[in-house]
């Protein structure tokens, strides 16, 4: 956590605990405390358990179920006798693994995903493309980088290649804060099955740095991957840029 010598308490935090509702108070409580978390900034103070008890009308038990929580999943520090800050948030994800992209997977954790479109063009394939992507040399493809944000921050460059000929239309669509696979989904009936992904480290370029706003050199996560439909075919090769202080990818191991 940066250190820092003011800490305002977030106290934009009006929405209320519905007690009809059937979702636990402390989820509740918990849904209302990240939306103020997304919209403070790191080292804020959250209110204290007594002032959350006395705002929400909830016990001290879902107050400090909700904080343990949000604790858990990086989102706050506690501090013994000072009280509970926001810290930068650690993003967990295991997409790596399975056919859910980044965007729904993000979504699913209950983060909030936008997508910058840096280039979205048809290009002829060169000789390395055509064979990335299983077409013939000289077969357009589709050209689609984005810098994407994950609860208002920068977190990923990815470059992504896709035979034209799948997709025609694609480059003529507003892709602003859209998920691929949803519109290959809805618009192409194309849907991931399998593919093949590898991880291995790297240090972020001037370009990918000025894209996710620090500094050239730090750390960073690469993501090579190939995605292929029900039916085999491969329609989707990317390479991704994780800033590498924001993310940890979490793999489920099995015997073989």
């Amino acid at each position: 956590m940066r250190a820092a010598t003011y800490n305002p308490v977030m106290t934009d935090l009006a929405v209320g605990i519905d007690v009809r509702s059937f979702e636990p108070y402390y989820q509740q409580l918990k849904r209302i405390l990240v939306k103020g978390i997304e919209s403070g900034t790191e080292g804020d103070m959250l209110p204290s358990e007594s002032e959350l008890c006395k705002q929400y009308s909830v016990s001290r038990t879902v107050v400090r179920q909700a904080l343990a929580e949000l604790e858990a999943e990086g989102l706050v520090h506690k501090v013994k006798g000072k009280g509970t800050y926001v810290t930068g948030r650690t993003l967990n994800t295991s997409f790596v693994q399975h056919s859910l992209g980044f965007y729904e997977s993000m979504q699913r954790a209950g983060h909030t995903v936008r997508s910058k479109v840096l280039a979205l063009r048809t290009e002829p394939s060169t000789v390395s493309l055509a064979k990335l992507v299983e077409i013939g040399l000289g077969e357009e493809v589709i050209r689609f980088d984005r810098v994407r944000s994950v609860d208002r921050r920068a977190v990923q460059v990815v470059r992504t290649v896709l035979p034209a000929r799948l997709f025609p239309g694609l480059t003529d669509m507003d892709m602003t804060d859209r998920s691929l696979y949803q519109v290959l989904a809805e618009n192409y009936g194309v849907h991931p099955a399998t593919g093949h992904r590898a991880i291995d480290a790297t240090a972020l370029t001037a370009e990918d740095a000025k894209h996710l706003r620090v500094q050239t050199g730090l750390p960073a996560l690469r993501v090579e991957s190939v995605t292929r439909s029900a039916d085999g075919v491969l329609f989707e090769y990317y390479v991704a840029i994780y800033r590498g202080d924001n993310f940890k990818f979490e793999l489920e191991v099995t015997s073989p």
